[in-house]
């Protein structure tokens, strides 16, 4: 299938590992011109190699995308290497955690601005060149959360400011349609990703088990009953970023395996 991308300037946070470096796979395959933005040197190096070796046209660039300057920086390089973006793949780390009782104000305003503020940025960032162009995709990886607040997990100031995020989102699909731009939101679930198998190997420590045990317990249940992959989720982020997407808009797609028991 033609997504109808081939040459468009996509640029991806936290592109270097994770659900991020599968989409900068994806799009490259794609025919994007593909932009890895992360705050390591090292991890972006190797991403960028990886994504090369595999036939992709990609750069890669050093910025805090939870910042509005590490943003800039993001943009200013993917429009110095190929021109402004076309793609915007939303990316970043949610914040400390923690449950409401256990964390400080501090907390909440991390989540705030990383989940937030800093779409809000980007946001600003590139819809000035996609208006002109007359088109533009900007999409968010965020959670399966903001359909299901998690429970099991401590995760206050996330489960709060992912819901503002998508709130945002919404809000400016319908300001942003009529330019040509869509925005939607990718909800993950089970993903196997490096963070995910930190987080969830110390989870399965605390319950005496290996983490392979964890996982085959925890996924059991699933209509589809095994972990996602990053794969999953590109797949997902390319269709939604495409031509053939075009009337799609302010929407949330959870991927996740069927785990969520939930109509809406």
């Amino acid at each position: 299938m033609d997504l109808g991308i081939k040459d468009k300037v996509a640029l991806v946070f936290g592109g270097s590992k994770g659900i991020g470096l599968g989409c900068a796979h994806e799009f490259a395959r794609e025919g994007c011109r593909t932009v890895i933005a992360a705050r390591t040197r090292a991890t972006i190096d190797a991403a960028v190699a990886e994504v090369r070796a595999a036939g992709g046209d990609v750069v890669g660039v050093s910025a805090d995308c939870t910042t509005r300057d590490g943003i800039a920086t993001a943009v200013q390089a993917a429009t110095d290497a190929f021109g402004p973006p076309d793609i915007l793949i939303f990316n970043v780390d949610s914040g400390p955690k923690g449950a409401f009782l256990e964390v400080d104000d501090e907390t909440f305003a991390a989540a705030n601005n990383n989940n937030v503020m800093a779409f809000r940025w980007a946001v600003q960032a590139v819809v000035p060149h996609m208006h002109a162009r007359g088109w533009g995709r900007i999409l968010t990886i965020g959670t399966n959360s903001v359909k299901a607040p998690h429970r099991k997990l401590a995760r206050a100031a996330q489960n709060t400011y992912r819901v503002g995020a998508l709130a945002l989102s919404k809000t400016l699909s319908a300001e942003v349609g009529p330019m040509g731009i869509t925005v939607n939101t990718l909800g993950t679930g089970a993903i196997a990703t490096p963070q995910f198998k930190a987080v969830f190997t110390k989870i399965a420590a605390e319950r005496g088990q290996t983490y392979d045990e964890h996982i085959a317990e925890r996924t059991s249940h699933y209509p589809i009953p095994r972990m996602g992959t990053p794969e999953d989720m590109a797949a997902a982020a390319a269709f939604l970023c495409s031509d053939r997407a075009g009337f799609i808009t302010g929407q949330v797609l959870v991927v996740d395996g069927g785990n969520l028991e939930v109509l809406q």
